[in-house]
Formats: C-alpha cells, sequence, structure tokens
C-alpha cells in the first residue's frame, strides 16, 4: 500500500533467504493484499483453508488424555478457584488430574455453557472446571495427568523455575527514573502490563498508550487482562521489567506483597487520561509523584451494635495487617466500595487502642457512616507521596 511498493523486490529477497513462492517454483503460497481497497482478501482467506486442508490436520483423538487452554480463571466466594478451559484434544473427564502452569488439582466439577453439569468434555468444548489448587493464569496450557503426585511434582518443578526467573536485582524500572533509562540507541524503553475492571475499560486503557507519539520512548505491552493485579500480573512484570498500570482495580494481597519483594512499580488510576499524562511527562523528566494509597489492614464486620440509637459500632475482626485509629479506610461490600471515611475510634472491649493487629477482634466506629452489614470488609490505608 506505500507508494513504489515492488511485489517482485520482496519475493526476490524472500527466494535469497530460502522462501521460495509458488509463483517462483517453491511450495511456499503468496497472496498480495491491500489494506486499503480491500482486494486480495478474498484470494487470501481462500489460500489460508486450501494450507490448512493440505498442511493442518484438522482432527482431534478424543480417546487420548485432554489437552486444551485456560480460557479464564478466577477465585469465586464458596467455591474457590474457578478456570474455564478450552479443550483442544483429548477428552476432560470429572476425576482427572489436572496441571497448569504452577496450578494443579482434581476435577471436582465440569460445568457447560449452559451451566449444566456434565461427566466429560469432548474437544473443542469449553468447561468451567472447579478443584484446583490455585487460579490459573489465562493463556496457560493445561493437561492431564496420570496421578496426582505427578501433577503436583510438576507444578512444584515450574513454581520453582518461576521463582528463579523472578529472583533478579530488586531495582526496577519506575516512572520516575525513566527519563534516565536511556539504551544505546538512544531511546527509552517502557514495558507496561495493563490490568483493568472490563475489557472496554482495557480497550480504553490500551488506546491511550498507543496514542503516545514520542520518537524518544519506545512503549511495549507485555501483558493485558481484566480483574483485579494478582501475583501472576507482577511475576510478568518483575520478569520483563515493566509496570503495572491498573485502571479501576487494585493489586491483591499476595499481588502486593510480591511487588514489594521484587520492587515492581504498581501504579493504579481511575481517570485513563492521567496514564498517558504520567508518561508524557517521564519522558521529558518532569513527573512528579503523585499521592497513592498505602495498604493498612483490613477487618470483617461480624457484628453491629448501636449506641445512642443513632452511632453504629462494627464489631469486627482483623483479617490482614492492621486497623490504625484515624486512618482513612473504604467499605466493601460484595467486592464493591459503597463508601470512603476515616476511622473514628477503634477499641478493645472497652478500652480506646491505637491500633488492633491481625487475628484480634475490635469494635470500629466510623466518622458520618453507620449503614454496616454483616459481612462488610473495612479496608485501612495511608497517602503516601508515590516516589521512584
Amino acid at each position: 500500500d506505500t507508494d513504489g511498493a515492488n511485489p517482485d523486490r520482496v519475493l526476490q529477497q524472500l527466494a535469497n533467504v530460502g522462501v521460495v513462492s509458488e509463483a517462483y517454483g517453491g511450495d511456499t503460497p503468496v497472496v498480495q493484499t491491500s489494506a486499503k481497497t480491500g482486494d486480495g482478501i478474498e484470494d487470501l482467506l481462500e489460500a489460508v483453508i486450501l494450507t490448512s486442508d493440505v498442511y493442518v490436520d484438522p482432527k482431534a483423538n478424543p480417546k487420548r488424555s485432554a489437552v486444551g487452554t485456560v480460557i479464564d480463571s478466577h477465585l469465586e466466594r464458596g467455591r474457590g478457584p474457578i478456570a474455564t478451559l478450552l479443550v483442544q484434544n483429548g477428552t476432560l473427564r470429572v476425576q482427572d488430574h489436572v496441571v497448569v502452569g504452577a496450578v494443579y488439582g482434581r476435577v471436582r466439577a465440569l460445568i457447560d455453557d449452559t451451566g449444566t453439569r456434565v461427566k466429560d468434555a469432548p474437544p473443542s468444548m469449553p468447561v468451567v472446571v472447579t478443584g484446583l489448587n490455585d487460579i490459573a493464569m489465562a493463556g496457560e496450557v493445561f493437561q492431564v495427568t496420570d496421578t496426582e503426585r505427578a501433577a503436583r511434582t510438576l507444578a512444584e518443578q515450574r513454581s520453582l523455575q518461576n521463582k528463579k526467573q523472578i529472583e533478579q536485582p530488586a531495582r526496577r524500572i519506575t516512572l520516575a527514573d525513566l527519563a534516565h533509562a536511556v539504551t544505546a540507541d538512544g531511546t527509552k524503553h517502557l514495558n507496561l502490563v495493563l490490568k483493568a475492571e472490563a475489557n472496554g475499560s482495557l480497550e480504553a486503557l490500551r488506546g491511550q498508550v498507543q496514542k503516545i507519539d514520542d520518537p524518544t520512548v519506545k512503549i511495549r505491552i507485555v501483558g493485558e487482562g481484566v480483574g483485579p493485579i494478582g501475583e501472576s500480573d507482577v511475576n510478568l512484570a518483575g520478569v520483563s521489567d515493566a509496570i503495572v498500570i491498573g485502571f479501576n482495580v487494585k493489586p491483591d494481597d499476595r499481588a502486593r506483597a510480591a511487588a514489594e519483594t521484587q520492587g515492581v512499580d504498581v501504579r493504579h488510576y481511575d481517570v485513563v487520561y492521567q496514564v498517558t499524562e504520567d508518561i508524557e511527562r517521564a519522558v521529558k523528566g518532569l513527573y512528579e509523584p503523585r499521592m497513592i494509597e498505602v495498604f493498612l489492614g483490613r477487618a470483617e464486620v461480624r457484628r453491629i451494635f448501636t449506641v445512642d440509637g443513632k452511632n453504629a459500632i462494627a464489631g469486627s475482626h482483623v483479617i490482614d495487617g492492621k486497623i490504625t485509629r484515624n486512618a482513612t479506610c473504604r467499605v466493601l461490600r460484595g467486592g464493591k466500595e459503597v463508601a470512603r471515611s476515616r476511622i473514628a475510634d477503634l477499641k478493645r472491649f472497652k478500652d480506646d487502642v491505637r491500633e488492633v493487629q491481625r487475628g484480634y477482634d475490635c469494635g470500629i466506629t466510623l466518622e458520618d457512616f453507620n449503614d454496616f452489614a454483616e459481612g462488610d470488609v473495612i479496608e485501612a490505608y495511608s497517602l503516601e507521596q508515590q516516589n521512584a
């Protein structure tokens, strides 16, 4: 489609490196197409079909052990890790021992796309699987092993390999030092892992990043996905020296710990244009750190008491970190934020205390918020300047 394009010259150059087209007497199909006019697209599709008929055997063997790909995976309350698998060869059955990456388990249930439990899943069938010991990474290949021991051993070996890969110097690239990270060719390289709350948000985030037009920086998206920032996202950023960008999502506990251990820069935004704004300013050396949330602790509301008929005290159990009096906090219900407030009062039994550590019960009163429900989670955090 470019002016002065010479297809014959390209064919000659390919022939010089051993790729000989059918027009030159070789066996490599070549179809000339135009992205502007659409010319040759039908010929291209026909060539793909013909080539697949000749070179690819589309038949799967339903009698062999199952092999396939993870489409999606998440943690579901009451059911544990859930994975959607696409069987590409063989047949997956209930009670099969499965290994996918560093995750393994025994298939407890198979659920088809109508929500019906099935006993087996033949080739080309997507199914929801329960029974894995952890969340699998989308895109990973799964396979069935003969025994649970074989699956566990293989998963442990892969986990050990992953740990060796991420045991690198903790110093990673950050936005604050991007302006000084000039490579031998005079450009700056920035790798990103993108996470967002939904596919539409992810597309918007990706689109904003791809709009950055600066000849001095090369931006590469090494990973992306929908959902909270997980440990696998941080591990990917660690091995590829990338920055994790979250849009309306935050890291879970394991991801937060992994980021701290590996020195990975994890950032979260709720306004998409701020992402490009920060990157552009960082390239020019004008980046100024923003105030970020630093996780303190999390408590689960188990009983609710009312004082003077209006002020509510949340009888809570600290499940992670610590809860500190006067800390900023959010109230989560079913994983969604319902309020932001400040911890106005914190008690252990009848005593006022400054903080309560993980594993202990306490009474929490929030500023201007009384609408607690049992099962709510109070997440405390502090605001600090995000440095390099």
